[in-house]
C-alpha cells in the first residue's frame, strides 16, 4: 500500500508543478508583453524627443536670424539718427522762424519806407548845412 499512496501523490505533485509552471509561463508572457510595450514607448519617446529637438533648434536659428536683423536695423537707425538736428540747431531754427514769422513781424509799405527815407535825407541835409 505504501506504493499506491506514493503513486497517487506523484501525479498530484506533478499536476501542482505543472500548474505552477503554467502560471509562471503566463506571468512571463505578461512581463514580456509589458517589456515590449515599454520598448515601443521608449522608441516613440526617443522619436518625439528628436522631433522636439529639431523644432527647438529651428526656433533658435529663427530667433538668431531675427536678432541679427534687428541689430542691423538698429545700426541703420543709429546712423540715420546722427543726421538728426540737435537741440541747439532746433533753437536756432526756432529763432529764425520767429524773426521771419509774418504773423508777429511788423511790415512796412513801400510808401512808408519812401517817406522814412526822405525824412532821413532831409535830416542828413540839415545836419550837413549846419556843419
Amino acid at each position: 500500500m505504501p506504493e499506491k499512496s506514493q503513486t497517487q501523490t506523484f501525479p498530484v505533485e506533478l499536476n501542482e508543478l505543472n500548474r505552477r509552471v503554467r502560471m509562471i509561463e503566463i506571468k512571463m508572457e505578461k512581463i514580456e508583453e509589458r517589456l515590449t510595450a515599454l520598448e515601443k514607448n521608449l522608441e516613440q519617446f526617443q522619436t518625439d524627443l528628436r522631433i522636439m529637438k529639431d523644432l527647438n533648434e529651428k526656433k533658435i536659428l529663427d530667433l538668431k536670424n531675427e536678432v541679427s536683423t534687428l541689430n542691423d536695423k538698429i545700426e541703420a537707425f543709429i546712423k540715420k539718427s546722427e543726421q538728426f538736428a540737435t537741440k541747439v540747431e532746433l533753437q536756432k531754427i526756432k529763432t529764425f522762424i520767429d524773426i521771419v514769422n509774418p504773423l508777429t513781424s511788423n511790415f512796412v509799405t513801400k510808401d512808408e519806407l519812401e517817406s522814412e527815407i526822405n525824412e532821413l535825407k532831409k535830416s542828413i541835409l540839415k545836419q550837413e548845412n549846419k556843419i
